[in-house]
């Protein structure tokens, strides 16, 4: 598909696939990590599990192959645990 025949939604989809992948490249290439105090503590909380998962199913629904980068990218986040009490612009 040429890009004269994208749409506005093609082209948002677009720009969140290639950020997404940006990110998988990012932090597949992290290495494990002791847990932090910080994660011990936020691990208590489910909401955050749950907003995760949220995501995903939203990006899924709203468009498969974004669903599916945006689930790479939160299974390699979620990966290495450190990254959750580091903000994302320092990583």
């Amino acid at each position: 598909m040429s890009l004269h025949g994208l749409t506005m939604d093609g082209m948002i989809q677009l720009l969140i696939i290639l950020f997404a992948i940006v990110i998988i490249v990012q932090y597949s290439s992290l290495f494990e990590q002791e847990y932090h105090t910080k994660l011990i503590d936020l691990y208590v909380h489910p909401w955050w599990r749950i907003l995760i998962v949220l995501l995903a199913i939203s990006a899924a629904l709203w468009c498969p192959h974004v669903g599916i980068v945006i689930a790479l990218a939160v299974f390699f986040y979620l990966s290495d645990m450190n990254t959750l009490i580091a903000p994302l612009p320092h990583l």
